[in-house]
C-alpha cells in the first residue's frame, strides 16, 4: 500500500507552486499527512550572498525577505485552513535542486510535488531545469504536475507506460496502489517499435506477475494497451490525452538502463509536455547522491501549524 503520510512540496509562491500544492492536498487527503512547504534561498550561493553577508544593505534586504517569506506562508496556510493536512513551512539555503534531493533523502518522503514552471513562466512546452533534476536525481517518487487539479482532484483512470524491463517495472507497484486506493481503472500500456511489431498476445506472455507488485492486484480493473510508435513518448502522452488519464505513473528509466544521473527520454518528454500529473518513479537500486548534506534551515518566523 502506498500510503502518503509525509509530503514535499517545494515553492517559489508562484501560482504554479500553489497548484501543486493543491494537487498534494488532494493526493494525501485521506492520510491527514504532513506536507513540508519548503523555499530554498538561494541568495547565499550567489556571489554577493557569499561576501557580502556582513553589509548594510545585504541585511537590509534578508529582513523584508524573511518579512516576505512570513507573509507568504500565512497566506498558504490560510489558503488550506480546514484541509485534512498538516502544513509545516520551511526554508533552507543552497542550490535548489540540491536541497530538495537532500531534504526528501534526509526525512524519506513519501512523494514530492512539484510544479514543472514557476515564477519564470516557462512554455507549457518546457521544464524548468531544478524540476529535471529533481526527477532524474531523487530516489523517491515526484510527482510533477503543469496545471490546477481537474476534477476536484479526482482520480478516475492511471497510465502507467512500461517496456517490460525490470526498470521500467519499477512503477507497477505505485500504479496498482494509486488505481486501487481510488478505484480507479488501470492502464497498462506499452509500445512496440515500429520495425518489429508485437501482438497483444506476445505482450501478455512477457507481462509481470502483478501479484509480485501489489498483493491485492486482483481488486484493481486493468486493461493492457499496445500501441506502435517511433517514439513512445507520443503514444503515452496522445493516449493520456485521448481517455483523459487522470495521473500518470512510470519509471524513470527502462531496459537501456541509463545511469541515474541521467533520465529517460521518454520520461523527460512527459514531463515535459503532458498536460496530466506525472509521477515518476525511480528504480530501487539507486543510491543516494549526495553525501555530505550543506544546508541549514533558515528561520522564517512562522511555527509549524498544530
Amino acid at each position: 500500500m502506498y500510503e502518503l503520510r509525509r509530503i514535499l512540496v517545494p515553492t517559489d509562491f508562484s501560482k504554479h507552486a500553489d497548484e501543486a500544492l493543491e494537487h498534494a492536498v488532494y493526493l494525501g487527503a485521506r492520510y491527514e499527512p504532513e506536507i513540508v512547504l519548503l523555499h530554498v534561498d538561494e541568495f547565499s550561493v550567489s556571489p554577493l550572498g557569499s561576501r557580502g553577508m556582513l553589509d548594510e544593505t545585504v541585511r537590509a534586504y534578508q529582513d523584508r525577505k524573511a518579512a516576505f517569506y512570513e507573509e507568504q506562508f500565512a497566506r498558504i496556510q490560510k489558503d488550506v485552513q480546514g484541509r485534512p493536512v498538516r502544513l509545516i513551512p520551511q526554508v533552507l539555503a543552497g542550490r535548489a535542486y540540491k536541497v530538495i534531493v537532500e531534504e526528501s533523502e534526509k526525512r524519506d518522503y513519501d512523494l514530492i510535488v512539484m510544479a514543472t514552471r514557476g515564477i519564470t513562466h516557462l512554455s507549457s512546452y518546457l521544464i524548468g531545469s531544478t524540476v529535471e533534476r529533481v526527477v532524474r536525481l531523487s530516489r523517491q517518487p515526484v510527482l510533477t504536475i503543469q496545471c490546477a487539479p481537474k476534477h476536484e482532484g479526482k482520480v478516475t483512470s492511471v497510465l502507467c507506460p512500461t517496456d517490460l524491463s525490470p526498470a521500467g517495472n519499477a512503477a507497477l507497484s505505485y500504479a496498482l496502489s494509486v488505481a486501487r486506493q481510488n478505484n480507479a481503472v488501470l492502464y497498462l500500456q506499452y509500445v512496440s517499435e515500429l520495425e518489429k511489431p508485437e501482438t497483444l498476445e506476445q505482450v501478455l506472455r512477457r507481462m509481470p506477475d502483478l501479484h509480485q507488485h501489489h498483493p491485492m492486484f486482483k481488486d484493481v480493473k486493468y486493461e493492457v494497451i499496445v500501441d506502435r510508435d517511433l517514439d513512445p513518448s507520443n503514444s503515452i502522452i496522445r493516449f493520456a490525452e485521448d481517455r483523459d488519464v487522470g495521473i500518470i505513473v512510470m519509471s524513470t528509466h527502462g531496459r537501456k538502463g541509463l545511469r541515474r544521473v541521467y533520465i529517460g527520454n521518454n520520461a523527460a518528454e512527459v514531463v515535459r509536455q503532458s498536460t496530466r500529473p506525472v509521477l515518476t518513479v525511480s528504480h530501487p537500486f539507486h543510491r543516494r547522491i549526495f553525501t555530505h548534506p550543506l544546508t541549514e534551515q533558515r528561520p522564517v518566523g512562522i511555527p509549524p501549524s498544530s
